[in-house]
């Protein structure tokens, strides 16, 4: 068992967790890995629901966070319903007889989509999140143990981001300008595509990321995204 719960729990910066998870699944062949922040109330293929992702292909992202993909990937519900560990090859039997789950299968499979694991992640007031990892191999053939291991540090993780996600001010009041830098640095955008999405400057897009980290309490986008969607302040 890795040695990971004492290291997390040190840890206030969302971003550097998830990091810090990725880079010791890379050890049992990660290749891609996301984390999908559930809102409450929401699913976890909401487009409330945040998502970090790592080393996924551009086209993979694009096809997912501005396309079809999302609205009809059925593996997180899959996951929730039958996990909290379901590796690829189980989701696809699972998801034979629905139309949209077989859509969602034939065309990432057809996109070299293959070997990944789903992971269903609880956490407290039904903060929960749903994490996926892509490996060089079939994980069916991972013993239980290692998948129980790595859920276990994903859980883990969770819990602290939530944890963090608590902390910061009550209140907050943001700026529209502010709202609107911080809704696309929740989408992945970094300074120089939001400059060029909100026609002004990348330095004016860093200077509003200040004073958003400023009044969330924060030095990292991750823990801004949570913060912001637990007050409310924005919808992804």
């Amino acid at each position: 068992m890795w040695d990971f719960a004492a290291d997390i729990a040190k840890m206030a910066d969302c971003e550097a967790i998830l990091e810090f998870v990725y880079e010791n699944c890379l050890d049992n062949g990660a290749t891609w890995f996301s984390y999908h922040f559930t809102p409450i109330f929401e699913s976890q293929t909401s487009k409330k629901t945040f998502i970090w992702s790592r080393d996924y292909p551009l086209e993979f992202q694009r096809r997912y966070v501005s396309g079809a993909w999302r609205e009809i990937d059925p593996v997180p519900r899959l996951t929730f319903q039958y996990g909290p560990v379901l590796v690829w090859r189980d989701a696809i039997e699972l998801g034979r007889g629905d139309p949209k789950a077989e859509r969602f299968f034939e065309e990432t499979v057809t996109a070299g989509v293959d070997n990944w694991v789903g992971f269903a992640v609880f956490g407290p007031r039904n903060r929960n999140a749903y994490c996926s990892m892509r490996f060089e191999r079939d994980p069916a053939g991972f013993s239980n143990e290692q998948l129980q291991q790595i859920h276990s540090l994903l859980l883990a993780a969770h819990l602290q981001i939530c944890k963090i996600m608590d902390g910061g001010r009550a209140s907050v009041s943001l700026s529209e300008r502010e709202r609107e830098v911080l809704e696309w640095m929740g989408r992945g955008k970094s300074s120089v595509d939001i400059g060029t999405i909100l026609d002004i400057s990348p330095e004016t897009v860093r200077t509003y990321t200040r004073r958003i980290f400023d009044k969330l309490d924060t030095n990292d986008r991750v823990t801004a995204t949570v913060r912001a969607l637990k007050l409310g302040l924005v919808e992804l």
